[in-house]
């Protein structure tokens, strides 16, 4: 675990270098195109955007889930229980709890440290998986805390999605004419960063997913075993995969920036996920190596959380009274 830790660490700070040299080509070639003016606009874009990512891109991956934060025990109890039994297992600080109304099923955990980390729960999830399901579903999220999963996967979400933002502002330059306006610097310098914005433009986008890809795969794996670790149950875990991968509903919000900090990819149509370009591996890949760890023992599912929720805060019935027949006559 410790090995993993100290490797996240050293990720971060690789990947802020990977997203660095992003800005920079950008920058390169907008100061070719265009001068010094617009390279300097970009830069301070970029300053914006890394300061963004180290002290608010937990509460920004909430706000594009549509998350609401959850303050007391009484607004969400099982939930609640289920997320401070497993913090406490798991030996990190009860993190920030937020549920999206969206009616998908899915989970997703964020953060620069354990201690300021948040989770936040889809509606969607409680109205679809039983008690030992979002239990499995929670200890992953945990793990993804306590080895620092969330730092790099969050730093991938603010600064992909600013390269995201920059690119479009490119095609939104090009399409509008900007360029040197000096006669003196037209020529040659000019086309070739007329080329080099273009293809910035195209290639940046791509190589920061790439970036994302590059980092969620093999995390999903670890979260995995460490769920099972925290839970003893792999198959409350590889029940709620089955769930949330079979779930037809579409999220409400687009989620693209934050998808690969999901548990679960959305599935498609058909039932399944796309392969090409996908933030996780295999869930079928998944569910089988927690099986195996089962034994092959299924899980039984029992009511969703949610129902039983209300089922518990429905009042009584009561009986109406039996009233005796009048005396005959």
């Amino acid at each position: 675990m410790y090995e993993q830790i100290a490797s996240n660490k050293r990720k971060s700070l690789a990947l802020f270098a990977g997203f660095l040299l992003i800005y920079a080509a950008i920058a390169g070639a907008l100061y070719l195109y265009a001068g010094t003016g617009a390279a300097a606009v970009m830069i301070s874009i970029a300053v914006i955007m890394t300061l963004v990512a180290l002290f608010g891109g937990d509460d920004l991956a909430v706000r594009v889930a549509g998350g609401v934060q959850v303050h007391k025990k009484e607004e969400a109890p099982e939930l609640w229980r289920v997320v401070e039994n497993l913090a406490i297992t798991a030996g990190v600080p009860m993190p920030r709890l937020y549920i999206s109304p969206d009616l998908s099923a899915n989970a997703f955990a964020a953060g620069r440290t354990p201690e300021q980390a948040v989770v936040c729960v889809n509606q969607g999830l409680l109205n679809l998986l039983d008690d030992a399901e979002l239990e499995g579903v929670i200890a992953h999220e945990m793990t993804h805390i306590r080895n620092y999963d969330v730092r790099l996967m969050t730093y991938a979400t603010v600064l992909a999605g600013s390269i995201a933002l920059l690119a479009q502002l490119l095609t939104h330059f090009l399409a509008f004419g900007g360029g040197r306006r000096d006669s003196r610097d037209s020529g040659p310098a000019q086309l070739i960063g007329l080329v080099a914005v273009i293809l910035v433009a195209i290639l940046a986008p791509l190589a920061a997913t790439i970036i994302q890809l590059a980092i969620s795969r093999k995390r999903e794996y670890v979260a995995d075993a460490g769920a099972v670790e925290l839970t003893r149950y792999p198959q409350g875990l590889a029940s709620a995969l089955q769930r949330i991968s079979g779930d037809p509903t579409p999220p409400v919000r687009d989620e693209r920036t934050i998808a690969h900090m999901m548990i679960a990819p959305q599935a498609l149509p058909s039932g399944r996920s796309s392969a090409l370009f996908s933030t996780h591996p295999p869930t079928e890949d998944r569910i089988a190596k927690l099986m195996e760890m089962a034994g092959g023992v299924p899980h039984e599912h029992r009511a969703p959380v949610a129902e039983t929720y209300i089922e518990r805060q429905a009042p009584p019935s009561v009986s109406p009274p039996v009233v005796p027949p009048p005396p005959s006559s």
